[in-house]
């Protein structure tokens, strides 16, 4: 999979981190966004985080709804890092 398959969306506007972070796999959720650039003109991996689906939901909410409260905080803990240093 290419990091542009990441932007992917399916039919309710949700990627591939959506449904890893849906179902609890912070194994894949780290591969998505680390391999995605997190600095530069266009942080890759910040576009991704902060994608929303038709429902107005990030692939955060999702993980919280979802009960995977880790996969969540990793999903904010990175945005936010990311938008200090941007």
């Amino acid at each position: 999979m290419s990091t542009s398959d990441f932007f992917d969306q399916d039919s309710v506007g949700r990627t591939s981190l959506f449904y890893a972070a849906e179902r609890g796999d912070i194994e894949e959720v780290r591969r998505i966004i680390y391999s995605l650039a997190g600095t530069g003109v266009w942080p890759q991996r910040l576009a991704l985080i902060e994608r929303k689906d038709s429902s107005g939901l990030t692939a955060s909410d999702v993980a919280e709804q979802a009960g995977h409260d880790e996969i969540a905080s990793l999903l904010r803990g990175e945005q936010m890092r990311m938008e200090y240093y941007g």
